[in-house]
């Protein structure tokens, strides 16, 4: 890395590393959440994108020379095509108007006679149970089975490769921190994305509540160890991006025994052990901010799609670092006035004693989540703006 952009990054990550400890950085850090959005920005095929990441660091080097930011909150799930197609899916990948996404024909492919393997030993019943359901491919454990494991494995391979160049370029030529080193999940979101499905789920906390409970506890340990291995060097100050989906669905007393427990295990866990944990709450949480008092102290994070955030930070702010506010539907249809005065209020409600991080709401998807002309302008006032 040269040492003028050597100086840039460490500038950026140290400001990022003040506000994840509810401290006060010299300014209020940018945080971009984007996908395919700085692709489209540039007029760049997707499906070329895609199989080229250099065109995507192509894309990230244009537009972050037109708009100013201090980080990128991740990547996304590209290049991750091969692999689903190795193993002849039943679900399939589509790009839907440049948008990467996974839709799965069926939701539920492990059995309620199958929670007794899964919690003696998650990983040999992934291997050799689950994996042979999902993959028709793998059931008959024969030449062909063998040659589409070794394909979808040199898919995975390539796919990390591919994102971990494009990581590396970014930090080391751009001088902007990626920040999300790995995606982990919570027992129980495993269960309900994975295994078996909403439906599948609601019926096992009221019919068979203690497998339930006992296959979250497996799964937590189980993910949690392997995310360690895999991002294994906390001390860099990026973090673990944990999206919530479950918990937001449930009622409160039924978040209390099914969810809280083993979210605040692997935050005990993550945090102990000195790693940063991003929670990305999905739907609206604010009927479940009281129970935030009982999350570990330690460097914690959490992206909120919906709610006030000004409330939200005076309620929760002591324990978790707050990003977000700026609602994507204003960068899409406002006047820039309107989205300056927008990113005015945030600023002037949510700055105050650091802990802030300044970014969207949702995820930039498309070209239509976003205006340009609006989000530079936001970034250029904040950037001015929101100094301590």
């Amino acid at each position: 890395m040269d040492s003028s952009i050597q100086t840039i990054y460490t500038e950026k990550i140290d400001r990022f590393n003040l506000a994840f400890k509810r401290d006060t950085p010299d300014r209020v850090p940018i945080l971009f959440m984007s996908e395919m959005w700085p692709v489209h920005h540039c007029g760049l095929s997707a499906e070329k994108v895609l199989k080229n990441p250099l065109l995507f660091y192509k894309a990230f080097e244009k537009t972050f020379s037109e708009i100013y930011i201090d980080g990128l909150y991740g990547l996304g799930n590209l290049w991750i095509k091969p692999i689903f197609d190795a193993l002849n899916n039943s679900g399939s990948y589509k790009l839907t108007d440049g948008i990467v996404n996974y839709e799965d024909k069926i939701s539920c492919y492990m059995d309620v006679d199958d929670y007794n393997s899964l919690i003696k030993n998650p990983g040999h019943y992934i291997l050799n149970e689950f994996f042979p359901k999902k993959f028709k491919v793998l059931e008959s454990g024969d030449t062909i089975s063998a040659q589409a494991l070794e394909h979808a494995y040199n898919a995975f391979v390539n796919y990390r490769q591919a994102n971990l160049e494009l990581i590396d370029k970014t930090e080391n030529v751009l001088g902007i921190p990626i920040f999300a080193r790995t995606l982990a999940f919570s027992g129980p979101d495993m269960l309900l994305d994975y295994f078996r499905g909403f439906e599948g789920i609601i019926t096992d906390i009221n019919r068979i509540p203690q497998l339930f409970l006992k296959a979250s506890s497996a799964l937590n340990l189980f993910i949690t160890n392997i995310k360690m291995r895999i991002y294994n060097t906390p001390e860099d100050g990026h973090f673990i991006l944990l999206p919530l989906h479950l918990g937001s669905y449930l009622k409160p007393k039924d978040f209390e025994k099914y969810y809280l427990p083993f979210l605040n295990q692997l935050l005990e866990m993550y945090t102990k052990n000195n790693y940063t944990v991003c929670l990305f709450f999905e739907n609206d949480w604010t009927p479940y901010l009281e129970y935030f008092d009982s999350f570990p102290d330690g460097k914690i994070l959490g992206i909120f799609e919906y709610g006030d955030l000004s409330k939200i930070k005076k309620k929760v702010g002591h324990k978790i670092c707050i990003i977000g506010g700026m609602p994507i539907s204003q960068l899409s249809y406002g006047t820039k006035k309107e989205c300056i005065d927008m990113a005015k209020r945030i600023i002037d409600e949510c700055a105050p004693g650091g802990g802030y991080i300044f970014s969207t709401d949702k995820i930039l998807l498309s070209l239509d989540d976003g205006c340009f002309e609006n989000i530079r302008a936001v970034h250029e006032f904040v950037y001015d703006y929101a100094k301590y």
